[in-house]
């Protein structure tokens, strides 16, 4: 009975460390503020749809947090960027 606990207990530890190591950390995420979709188009100077468009087609990254949109300053910036080439 001792060797089955041991063993569970080594099997175990290596789940939950594979489960640890993939969870996100904190610094992971962006420190960044985020922007509502409207509030992202008015920095942008662009409307709701062209938003989306530009979404879709990748020129501006947006972070899903339930079923709504979000966008950082960075992925503001970067858009500019990229549709200013």
């Amino acid at each position: 009975m001792s060797d089955l606990e041991s063993m569970m207990s080594r099997i175990l530890d290596k789940k939950l460390a594979n489960i640890i190591e993939s969870t996100p950390k904190v610094e992971d995420f962006p420190k960044d503020i985020l922007y509502k979709r409207k509030d992202a188009a008015i920095r942008l100077q662009i409307s709701l749809p062209t938003l989306d468009a530009w979404t879709r087609a990748g020129i501006i990254n947006g972070r899903r947090i339930g079923t709504r949109i979000y966008y950082t300053e960075k992925d503001i910036n970067d858009a500019l960027k990229k549709a200013c080439k």
